[in-house]
This record gives structure tokens, C-alpha cells and sequence, in this order.
């Protein structure tokens, strides 16, 4: 069998795994799986902090559907925490290899894997990845061998991925779904997160069009299945959303793990999730929980109603009237008008549309996202509304931003990637935009700032070796940010867009 270093060997399974960047900080570089990883053409950013590290390979994960991975020293066990804490809330896939004790962050990874010895390191890596990727995503850490330089036995030609457990659901489970469904006046389709990460959409849209039933979306799973077809009902958060919602009397309700509770009212719900433990928190006691695969279970139940003879769809027809259909998810854009500051935000996400359009992918936390009308961001399709910050401390946004920029660098090298902040002045952790500087990862980074006395964010910006404009009055903000949209791409930089904004629309504009 051939034979080559521990180190080596990691740095092949990495690659097969998907993960062609692994985000590192600064007491990992220098050790032998760094230079393996190199060698062997994996991309290594260099954060300046662990938790950066793990928020970028956070960001990186859910803009790739891929599994992140995190190469951390022996001193980063404790600055891991927040990020694979931040990680394991949200459900993201990531692979921590980290030299030293796994026991500061055993609490908030979805498992520890120690490899006592350079020859079990293969096998610990691949069931980190499986288990990363199994049942509801999650953080796993690696402890890697004192002797990962070391030479093994090991064969490229007869290693691969492990196989996860399918998520297939249960037929019978499947046809009561469908009885359901079947029965209600009203039935809606309410896509999570968790279809975004098992790659659902299409599934989704195909049982939405067979059953002409609605579907809307939570924000976490935003633009999933498309904002522009006929049968969407809007997001979850915005009016058109919450009307379909509070109108359904039965919602089969898809990947929206634990924030079910927002299902509390509704006489009828099918919960379909892949984790048993967010099965069962939706407040009603008229209903159905399934675990199951996002994916598996709406094919499953597309070809139930496919072959449902006593069935000849003419209710299914009728019943996706009573939703606002086709363009449900449109926005209103604010209105023209001259004037100073500080901006509508309404104004903010029509300039948004204009400029970016929804090819665009937009970074922010959920607080951001309440704060400042999420729901109203011209989101056209899946993986292009990234948010974060449900568990643990401040810092992810900057971070996260630059792992999903240099994921789009691959898969869409053409998007822009927009950053969104809510002032007063930059979020924790932007020190990471030297990082973004230095490595050549150019993003708008967008704050909102109510604040007309915050602190100079522009020359902070500028500081980290980027570069930015302040906007204080409406008719500003369209030329700064087609400034900044040229200015990232010519530089190769971040750059920052400063905007004294206020989040009432009910104000006079």
C-alpha cells in the first residue's frame, strides 16, 4: 500500500470532501498540515482571530452548500467557541482541524473527534465530514495527532466519502401527508432553511405546481424555490408572507427546524424536519411530524399526489386562489422624492434593487434583518440571503461575508456579494477587512446608521487599507453605491457605504 505523511493524506481527503479553502489564524500556519493543504492546492485565507476563522468558513459553507473547514493551533481551542457555537445554531456544516485538546469547544460542536494517532486520522476526518453533513449540519472537531507528520499507510485509490444515513421517509407517513393536505381549504407550503440545505427547491416547486398549492418561505429559507413563480405567497415577516400564513388552516411546513413555534394558531401542521428533536415545537395539536430529508419527502409526496388516481385535480386547482399568487414577494420601492436625510428604508432596498438586482448575495444577521426589513431584499434564488448571528456573540457579519465572497469567487464569479450592518459604526470583528484587503476579496459592505453623531466609520474603513463614502441625503445613496460596486471590483478591496438611515416607513418621506 502506498505510504505518505498523516499530513498528506488529511489534505487529499479535504480536497475530496468539497473543501478546496480552509480558513485559518495565525498559530496554525507553518505546521505540516498548513503546507500539506498547500501543496496540494487548497486556498488557505488567514484570519486574525479563531473565531474569524470559523465565521469565514461559516459564510463559505452556506454560500457553497459545501462543508467548511476551519484549520486552527494548539492556542485557538478557547477563540473557537463563539464561531462553532454561532455554527452549530444555525445548522452549518464545518470540519475544525485543530492541533491540542478538543474540550473547550466540546459543548458547542456536534461532535469531538480525537485521532490518537497519525494512522487513524484518515478515518476520523471522513466520519467528521459524514457527520457534519448527516441529519441537521453541524460543527465537528478533529484533534489531530502530536505526530500528523509522520508517515501511514494509506491508498487514495480505495478511500472516499462515508455514506450518511438517507433521510428516506416513511410511505405511510408520506400518504397521511398528502390526506391532509387534500382535505384543507386553504393548504400553504412553508419552505426553512432546511430546504435550502438539502438543495429542495426544485422538489418544492414541482409539489407546489402539481397541487397548486402556495408556498411561502421563513427567512432563513428565502429564495429556495424562486420569488418569481406563480404560487409564491411572500416570506415569512413581510405582509404578504404573514397574510398567507395567517390565513392557511393547514401548513406543511418544510426544514424550519426550530422556529416552528411561529406555526402556533394554525389548525393543521405537517412538520417535516431532519432533526427529530424540532419536530413537535409548532404549538398545535392537530397535525403530523415527520423526520425525514427536505428533498426525499417532497419528491416522495409529489409522486403520492402523481399517483393519487381518486384524485383528478380539479380542487387542487381552485385552492391556490385564495394566496396571493404571482409576485406576492414583490417590493415596493420607496419613493423618488428630493430631500435630505436621513433615508427611508425603503428607499435603501429599492436602490438595493436597482443597482444589485437579485443576483446579488446579501450578509447580515437576523437582527439586522428585523431591524431593517429584510424581507423587502431582492433575493431571486437559493444561497443568496445568508443570515447569521441566532447563537452566540457579535462579531460574525464582516467575518461570514468574506467566506461567502470567496466562495461566490468559484461558483459565481460575477455576483456581488453586499454586507449589511446596523451602525453605530462598523460591527465586531471588522478588523477582518485587512484580511479581505490582503487576500484580494473585494464586497460592498453596507451600514445602516441612525446616528448622525456615530463614529467616522469611513476612516476606519479606510484604516483596514479600504475605502468608503458617508451618505447623509437620499439622492446620494444610488450614485454610492454603483461607485461602490464599480470601486469593488477596480480594487479588489471591500468597500464600505456609510448611510444615515432610519427603519420607520411610517414616517413622512
Amino acid at each position: 500500500m502506498p505510504r505518505m505523511t498523516a499530513a498528506a493524506a488529511a489534505a487529499r481527503i479535504v480536497r475530496d470532501e468539497g473543501g478546496d479553502t480552509a480558513f485559518g489564524c495565525p498559530d496554525a500556519p507553518g505546521g505540516p498540515l498548513h503546507a500539506a493543504l498547500a501543496s496540494g492546492g487548497t486556498a488557505l485565507p488567514t484570519a486574525r482571530h479563531a473565531q474569524s476563522a470559523a465565521h469565514m468558513a461559516d459564510g463559505w459553507a452556506r454560500a457553497s452548500g459545501r462543508t467548511g473547514v476551519v484549520v486552527a493551533g494548539a492556542a485557538s481551542g478557547p477563540g473557537l467557541v463563539p464561531g462553532l457555537h454561532a455554527a452549530q445554531a444555525d445548522g452549518v456544516p464545518l470540519v475544525c482541524l485543530a492541533a491540542g485538546s478538543g474540550a473547550p469547544v466540546r459543548a458547542v460542536a456536534k461532535q469531538v473527534l480525537p485521532a490518537a494517532s497519525a494512522a487513524r486520522l484518515p478515518w476520523a476526518l471522513r466520519e467528521a465530514f459524514r457527520t457534519a453533513r448527516e441529519g441537521r449540519p453541524g460543527p465537528v472537531l478533529v484533534e489531530l495527532p502530536a505526530d500528523v507528520d509522520a508517515e501511514i499507510a494509506y491508498d487514495p485509490a480505495v478511500d472516499g466519502p462515508l455514506p450518511t444515513r438517507s433521510g428516506i421517509p416513511h410511505p405511510p407517513q408520506v400518504a397521511a401527508a398528502l390526506e391532509l393536505l387534500l382535505a384543507a381549504r386553504r393548504p400553504l407550503l412553508l419552505a426553512g432553511g432546511g430546504v435550502t440545505a438539502a438543495d429542495a427547491g426544485a422538489a418544492l416547486r414541482a409539489l407546489a405546481g402539481r397541487l397548486r398549492v402556495p408556498f411561502a418561505d421563513t427567512p432563513g429559507g428565502r429564495g429556495c424555490a424562486g420569488d418569481g413563480h406563480e404560487l409564491y405567497a411572500g416570506t415569512v415577516g413581510s405582509s404578504p408572507g404573514d397574510q398567507a400564513l395567517g390565513t392557511a388552516d393547514c401548513v406543511l411546513a418544510v426544514g424550519t427546524g426550530r422556529a416552528a413555534g411561529l406555526l402556533t394558531g394554525v389548525r393543521t401542521v405537517i412538520q417535516v424536519d431532519a432533526e427529530p428533536s424540532a419536530i413537535g415545537g409548532y404549538g398545535t395539536t392537530t397535525g403530523l411530524g415527520i423526520v425525514a430529508d427536505a428533498r426525499l419527502f417532497l419528491e416522495a409526496l409529489h409522486d403520492a399526489a402523481l399517483h393519487d388516481a381518486a384524485d383528478d385535480g380539479t380542487e387542487r386547482r381552485e385552492c391556490a386562489r385564495w394566496a396571493r399568487p404571482a409576485g406576492a414577494g414583490a417590493r415596493t420601492p420607496g419613493p423618488r422624492g428630493s430631500g435630505g436625510a436621513p433615508v427611508p428604508v425603503g428607499r435603501v432596498h429599492a436602490e438595493l434593487d436597482a443597482v444589485f438586482g437579485t443576483d446579488a448575495c446579501f450578509v447580515l444577521t437576523e437582527e439586522a434583518y428585523g431591524e431593517w426589513s429584510g424581507a423587502l431584499l431582492p433575493v431571486g434564488r437559493p444561497r443568496r440571503l445568508l443570515l447569521g448571528g441566532r447563537g452566540g456573540p457579535p462579531g460574525w457579519a464582516v467575518p461570514a461575508a468574506l467566506g461567502a465572497r470567496v466562495a461566490l469567487a468559484a461558483a459565481a464569479p460575477d455576483a456581488v456579494l453586499v454586507g449589511i450592518a446596523a451602525g453605530p459604526g462598523l460591527p465586531p470583528a471588522a478588523e477582518e477587512l485587512t484580511v479581505a484587503a490582503e487576500h484580494s476579496v473585494p464586497y460592498v459592505q453596507l451600514l445602516l446608521d441612525r446616528d448622525e453623531r456615530g463614529p467616522d466609520a469611513v476612516r476606519l474603513a479606510e484604516a483596514y487599507g479600504c475605502s468608503g463614502r458617508r451618505i447623509t441625503a437620499r439622492d446620494g445613496l444610488r450614485s454610492a453605491l454603483e461607485w461602490a460596486r464599480k470601486e469593488a471590483v477596480s480594487t479588489r478591496r471591500p468597500v464600505l457605504v456609510d448611510v444615515l438611515a432610519r427603519p420607520d416607513e411610517q414616517q413622512n418621506e
